[in-house]
């Protein structure tokens, strides 16, 4: 029996029983919460991209359909971006920084006459990546999306003209709304890291190549591509060649398609949508 007046003390042994129970709660309480956490970020760089696909949309209305032309992939909004000192390694060429458009204003950037907020090309989880070797994709290059510019690439075809290509040539013009024949299928633009998987995955729950996306219709989804090996494989377009070895041109400038060459460099799982062939990564997404 305690003398009276003296107060209750915790054992050693039941503060470490107390510690460890702590323990086990926070073990079982922080994958929620990391969880919850992601899940947020993602759910805000849905608003980001939703508020520039209104840009977009405004934008094509004041330029009879067609898209922005821009000097440079970060060229479409956003601040302008310090490549050279958020490199990871060495100094970038100014000729690098000048093909990425870090070094382009804010006001040469068509999209910022629509969205004066800078933040939203900001993405909450953009920690920049292996690819580019930068700290912040934000910082480096003013922006956190990367649009589809110029060129052909991963089997998504380009949207924005790229000023620094020859004038009338296919890299230069820009894509038009009326040769989207699936709006609701077409990328416009992602996550800057986009197709990559693991360490550049910055909304993947698994490692996996998932990427928050915009499409042509204007909605905004998260979507998982293939893994990083495959999407390499398909950096390049299957385009028909010349007998002169040249890329084939149809009447209107366009690069064409090689199908067949398109198909054999495609899993199986990935030749086929209902049973047809076509330029399919999944049932109803048309990269072309």
């Amino acid at each position: 029996m305690k003398p009276a007046g003296t107060k209750a003390a915790f054992t050693i042994i039941e503060i470490l029983v107390v510690l460890l129970i702590v323990g086990l709660l926070a073990t079982l309480l922080f994958p929620s919460l990391t969880k919850g956490k992601s899940r947020a970020r993602r759910s805000k760089s849905i608003n980001n991209q939703q508020q520039i696909s209104i840009a977009y949309r405004e934008y094509l209305q004041d330029h009879r359909g067609d898209y922005p032309q821009v000097r440079g992939f970060a060229g479409a909004g956003g601040k302008l971006g310090d490549l050279a000192g958020q490199a990871r390694k060495g100094k970038p060429d100014p000729e690098v920084v000048a093909i990425f458009g870090a070094d382009t204003p804010p006001d040469k950037r068509p999209l910022n006459q629509y969205i004066s907020n800078r933040e939203v090309f900001h993405d909450p989880a953009d920690v920049g990546g292996t690819s580019f070797q930068v700290r912040s994709c934000f910082d480096a290059f003013g922006t956190s999306y990367l649009p589809q510019m110029g060129e052909d690439q991963f089997r998504v075809k380009r949207v924005l003209g790229s000023l620094t290509d020859a004038p009338g040539s296919y890299g230069w013009r820009p894509l038009r709304e009326t040769e989207l024949s699936n709006p609701a299928s077409k990328i416009i633009q992602g996550d800057w890291n986009w197709p990559f998987d693991r360490e550049d995955s910055w909304h993947a729950d698994n490692g996996e190549g998932g990427h928050v996306m915009l499409f042509a219709d204007g909605h905004v989804a998260y979507f998982v591509f293939p893994d990083t090996q495959l999407m390499l494989g398909w950096m390049r377009p299957a385009y028909k060649m010349t007998a002169q070895g040249r890329v084939e041109m149809s009447a209107k400038g366009d690069p064409v398609i090689d199908d067949e060459k398109f198909r054999s460099q495609s899993p199986d799982e990935f030749r086929t949508n209902s049973g047809q062939p076509a330029k399919y990564i999944d049932p109803g997404f048309r990269w072309w």
